[in-house]
C-alpha cells in the first residue's frame, strides 16, 4: 500500500508540472514568436518480484512479475513549429518561418530569438527596441555584400549620404525597326539662321567653329558672336550684340518701366512710367506690381468710383477711375493693388541685363549692362577689359553657302516634307531615312547629369550610323546652370545579319566640362540590339547616379536591407543573418523570447554558423511578425486531460489512506 502511496504522490506531481507548463502555453498566447512546450511522461523503476523463466521439457516458462513504482517527467520539449504571419505595416518588423532564428548581441554574449519586431535606434543600429540587444548581419560596402565573413551590427544612419558614381558604360537593348521606311529625296529646304532659306538639290554642309566663348581680365565670361575675332592680351570691344529680353534692378544700378492702363480701369492719373527701381525682374508683358492706401473715395455721376492714393509711390500713380464693386464699396485706408502690364522699360549702368540670342540658338546672354539698355531695342554687350583666354565650343554648327544653318527639311518625291540632319549630306534622288533620337544620361565625377542625344540613322539594309545632335560629330550643350559640355563621338556603323542580330558596332562618348569636373569617356554597348520588324523600342540605360541621401529603408525576404536614395537609386545596404541549429528544441530559454545555445543544440555544444536566410530555406516576411504558435484549443484539451489525470492520482493517495486506515482498525 505504500508503494500506491507514492505512485500516486509521483502522479500528482506529475501532473502538477504538466499543469505548469500548459499555463505557461496560454500565458503566451500573444507573445510574438513564443514557441510552446508540452510535458512527456515516462514510467518510473518497478520492483522485481520475481523473474522469468525459460520453458523446460515439464513445465513451460514464466513471466518476470514486476510492480511499478509511478509515473516521472521524460521530458519538457520546446515545439517550433512556425507561427502564423501577422501583418504590421512597420517596414522594420520581420516574421520568419522555417527553420531558423535571428541573431542578437549584447555586448560579447550571443543570444537567438524568433521575435522580430526590430527598430533602429537614434545612431541607426538595428536593434530588439525593449532590450536594446544589437541585430546581427553583414553591411554592404557600396552596395557590395559579402556574407561568408564575420556577422557584426547593422547600423543604417538617418540622413545617410550617397557619393555620386562617375558613369562609364551606356548600354542600348530592345529593337530597332528593320522595316524602317526609306524616301527618295526630292529637294532639300535648307533654313538659316538669319530667317532666310534656300531649296537646293544638293546639300553638303560645312562644320562651323561655333560658338566663341572669351574670359575677360575683370573676371566676367561672355559669349560672343559667332565671326568675332578676338586677341588675348587686348581690349574685347564689341563682344556681342542681341535683342533685350528682360532687365533687373539692383543698388548698383536702376531700372524704369514703362505700363499700359489695365483694360479693366476707366481712367488712370499716371505717368505711365515707373520711377527708379533697384529690384526685381521685368520684360515686355510681366506684371508691374504695388500695394497703394486709398485716402479718398469719390463717387462719379457715371456710377464709377474714382479712387485717390495717399502717395504717388514708385508707379506715380495717383488715383485710378473704376467701375463700382458689385459687392460692397471701397473706402479710406483700404488697400488696392495696382497690377499693371509692362510695355517697355530701360536699365541704367550696372543692372542685370538677359538677351536672347538670334545667333546661336540656345544662347542666353546675362551680363552687367555697361550702358544704357532699353527692352525689347539692340544692345551691344562692350568690355574695355583685355582678353584673357579664348575657347571655341558648340562644333555641331553647320553653314552651308557660307550662311550658318538653323535646320533643314527634305521633300520627298511625293511631295511629304520629313526633317533632316543639319550635318548630314543629302542629294535629290538618293533615299532618306527619318532618324531615331535617344538620349544618354551621364553623370560627371561632381554628380551632375547631363542629356546626351545620340542619333541613330539608316543608311542601307542592315547598316546604321550614330552621331550627335544635327548628325554633328561632335556638339556642345548648353546646361542649365551656364556651364557647357562639349561631346565628341567616336563610332563604328552598327550592323546586323539577314537574321537581325547585332554583329558589330559600337562608341565611344568623349565629355568635357566646364563646371569642373573631370573630361570623361564613356562607352557605347550596342550588343542588347536587334533589327526586327516592327517598332522602334530602343532605349539607353547608363551606370553612375548623382550624389543622394538616404530615403526609405525596405527588407525583401531574404532578409537583404535596401535602401531608396534621394537620386533614386536602389541600393543594397546590409544582410540580415540567420542561424540554424541540428536541433532547436535544444536550445536553453533565458526570457525575453531570447535562446542560447546549449550543448544539445548544436554538435558538440558548439554556435552555428551564419547564414542567409536563402542560404537555409527560410523565409522572411517583411512589416509583419511571427504570432505565438500556442494552439488555444489544444491547450484547454490538455489542460482537461491533464486536470481528470491529477483527480485520479489523488485518488490512489485517498483509497491507500482508507485501506490503511482499516488495516490499522483491526487490531481494535
Amino acid at each position: 500500500m505504500m508503494r500506491s502511496l507514492y505512485s500516486g504522490v509521483s502522479g500528482v506531481k506529475g501532473h502538477q508540472t504538466r499543469m505548469d507548463v500548459i499555463g505557461n502555453n496560454i500565458a503566451n498566447v500573444n507573445t510574438t514568436g513564443f514557441k510552446s512546450s508540452r510535458v512527456t511522461f515516462a514510467d518510473t523503476l518497478s520492483q522485481t518480484q520475481s523473474g522469468a523463466s525459460s520453458p523446460t521439457e515439464n513445465i513451460g516458462g514464466t513471466n518476470p512479475k514486476q510492480i511499478g513504482l509511478g509515473v516521472g517527467v521524460a521530458s519538457i520539449d520546446t515545439i517550433f513549429t512556425d507561427g502564423s504571419v501577422q501583418a504590421t505595416g512597420k517596414n522594420t518588423d520581420l516574421c520568419l518561418s522555417g527553420n531558423g532564428l535571428f541573431i542578437v548581441k549584447s555586448g560579447d554574449e550571443t543570444y537567438y530569438t524568433r521575435d522580430g519586431a526590430f527598430e533602429f535606434d537614434a545612431d541607426g543600429n538595428y536593434v530588439l527596441p525593449g532590450n536594446g540587444m544589437y541585430v546581427q548581419g553583414w553591411m554592404a560596402e557600396n552596395g557590395v555584400l559579402n556574407s561568408t565573413g564575420d556577422v557584426g551590427n547593422i547600423t543604417i544612419a538617418a540622413g545617410k549620404s550617397m557619393d555620386p558614381t562617375l558613369t562609364t558604360t551606356s548600354t542600348y537593348s530592345n529593337n530597332i525597326n528593320a522595316t524602317t521606311t526609306g524616301y527618295e529625296i526630292g529637294s532639300i529646304i535648307v533654313s538659316y539662321a538669319d530667317g532666310t532659306t534656300t531649296n537646293t538639290t544638293s546639300y553638303s554642309p560645312v562644320e562651323a567653329a561655333g560658338v566663341i566663348t572669351i574670359t575677360l581680365a575683370d573676371g566676367t565670361t561672355e559669349v560672343a558672336d559667332p565671326g568675332k575675332t578676338f586677341t588675348t592680351g587686348s581690349a574685347a570691344g564689341d563682344i556681342w550684340t542681341d535683342t533685350v529680353s528682360s532687365i533687373t534692378g539692383s543698388d548698383d544700378g536702376e531700372i524704369k518701366l514703362k505700363y499700359a492702363i489695365p483694360g479693366s480701369y476707366i481712367d488712370m492719373d499716371a505717368t505711365g512710367t515707373t520711377a527708379a527701381l533697384n529690384s526685381g525682374t521685368y520684360k515686355i508683358g510681366s506684371i508691374y506690381t504695388a500695394t497703394k492706401t486709398i485716402s479718398e473715395v469719390q463717387s462719379l455721376p457715371d456710377g464709377n468710383v474714382k479712387l485717390t492714393f495717399d502717395s504717388t509711390g514708385d508707379d506715380n500713380v495717383t488715383s485710378v477711375t473704376v467701375p463700382t464693386p458689385p459687392n460692397g464699396a471701397w473706402s479710406v485706408n483700404d488697400t488696392f493693388t495696382l497690377s499693371l502690364t509692362v510695355t517697355g522699360g530701360t536699365a541704367d549702368v550696372g543692372a542685370t541685363i538677359t538677351a536672347e540670342s538670334t545667333k546661336i540658338d540656345g544662347i542666353t546672354h546675362k551680363t552687367t549692362a555697361d550702358s544704357t539698355a532699353t527692352l525689347g531695342s539692340s544692345y551691344t554687350k562692350t568690355s574695355t577689359s583685355n582678353v584673357e583666354t579664348i575657347a571655341r565650343s558648340d562644333p555641331g554648327t553647320f553653314l552651308f553657302s557660307g550662311s550658318e544653318v538653323k535646320s533643314v527639311s527634305i521633300v520627298t518625291s511625293d511631295g511629304t516634307t520629313l526633317t533632316g540632319l543639319s550635318g548630314v549630306d543629302y542629294s535629290s534622288t538618293e533615299t532618306f531615312y527619318p532618324s531615331i533620337t535617344t538620349t544618354s544620361t551621364v553623370y560627371d565625377s561632381l554628380g551632375k547629369s547631363h542629356s546626351v542625344p545620340v542619333i541613330i540613322t539608316k543608311t542601307a539594309s542592315n547598316t546604321w550610323e550614330l552621331s550627335l545632335a544635327n548628325g554633328a560629330k561632335s556638339t556642345t550643350i548648353a546646361e542649365t546652370d551656364g556651364t557647357t559640355t562639349s561631346v565628341t563621338l567616336n563610332k563604328t556603323s552598327l550592323t546586323f545579319d539577314e537574321n537581325g542580330k547585332y554583329v558589330s558596332g559600337d562608341g565611344t562618348l568623349s565629355l568635357g566640362y566646364t563646371n569642373g569636373a573631370d573630361d570623361q569617356s564613356v562607352a557605347i554597348n550596342l550588343a542588347g540590339l536587334t533589327q526586327f520588324s516592327g517598332g522602334n523600342t530602343i532605349s539607353s540605360t547608363t551606370d553612375g547616379n548623382a550624389a543622394g541621401t538616404l530615403k526609405t529603408v525596405s527588407i525583401d525576404s531574404s532578409g537583404t536591407i535596401i535602401a531608396t536614395y534621394t537620386n533614386g537609386v536602389k541600393q543594397t545596404e546590409a544582410q540580415i543573418a540567420i542561424a540554424q541549429f541540428t536541433n532547436a528544441s535544444g536550445l536553453t530559454k533565458i526570457g525575453s523570447s531570447l535562446y542560447q545555445a546549449s550543448m544539445n543544440s548544436f554538435p558538440e555544444g558548439k554556435e552555428p554558423t551564419p547564414h542567409t536566410a536563402s542560404d537555409l530555406g527560410v523565409t522572411i516576411t517583411a512589416s509583419a511578425l511571427e504570432m505565438s504558435n500556442v494552439d488555444i484549443a489544444n491547450e484547454f484539451s490538455d489542460m482537461i486531460i491533464t486536470q481528470r489525470g491529477f483527480q485520479s492520482n489523488s485518488k490512489i493517495i485517498t483509497v491507500s489512506d482508507e485501506m490503511l486506515e482499516t488495516m490499522i482498525n483491526m487490531k481494535r
